[in-house]
């Protein structure tokens, strides 16, 4: 259920999306099942985003992360944007930490430009936490033949100092960096429970899968 996948987001799973202009967002949160269906105006969410003046600009962070709330219920995810106080060069943040609820997937649009949780664009991060030792290659599901490795291997806790150092080690995420069809690293090497952030950037829509979950053609080449 909680495989690596970023079409299929759950408890292991944020997706990140940055908002880069002061254009109005629309989005929905789905089932990842029906990820593919087009978005239904009815479900789907209005949010106003604010520039930034010049004073704001020079005095406020690079840009805040706002968490999105996310409730299952009438066989649907809700979605609460009430309390969002966004500005442009801030980021919308997607989790949900229950296991028995469904997993989801994120579709909307900033202005005329579209983001989606199941088919990475731009200036969007999809992380995963490794539970389980081993090496996992992942590939594009969408066949643009980028990919990577990730080896998650178990470490030895010698002692009060050894617990220490791997609870810290587990405390920062391991970032994959990818611009267009060029991966970097390529090979990350973490510890089991660590988290590797997989930011991208100016791809035309790509997948973080499992190769393991894809038919050959589709794995990197």
């Amino acid at each position: 259920m909680y495989q690596l996948d970023s079409r299929n987001l759950g408890p292991q799973n944020c997706y990140f999306q940055k908002v880069i202009s002061k254009d109005d967002i629309t989005l929905e949160v789905r089932k990842s099942s029906a990820a593919f269906l087009p978005m239904d105006k009815e479900k789907s969410k209005n949010l106003k985003v604010k520039a930034l003046t010049a004073n704001q600009r020079s005095t406020r962070d690079a840009g805040k992360q706002h968490v999105i709330p996310l409730d299952f219920k009438d066989n649907d995810f809700q979605i609460d944007l009430s309390k969002i106080d966004i500005h442009e060069g801030d980021t919308l943040v997607f989790h949900q930490a229950q296991r028995k609820q469904p997993n989801f997937a994120v579709r909307g649009t900033i202005g005329k430009t579209n983001f989606d949780s199941s088919s990475l664009t731009d200036q969007a991060v999809y992380t995963h936490a490794f539970g389980l030792a081993g090496r996992y290659e992942w590939a594009d599901a969408n066949g643009s033949g980028i990919g990577g490795v990730v080896n998650v291997v178990n470490e030895t806790a010698d002692g009060r100092k050894g617990a220490e150092r791997i609870m810290k080690s587990l405390e920062n995420g391991v970032l994959v960096h990818i611009v267009g069809k060029k991966v970097s690293p390529a090979e990350v090497t973490i510890s089991t429970g660590q988290t590797v952030f997989f930011a991208v950037e100016e791809t035309a829509g790509i997948t973080i899968t499992d190769v393991n979950l894809l038919p050959k053609k589709a794995r990197a080449k």
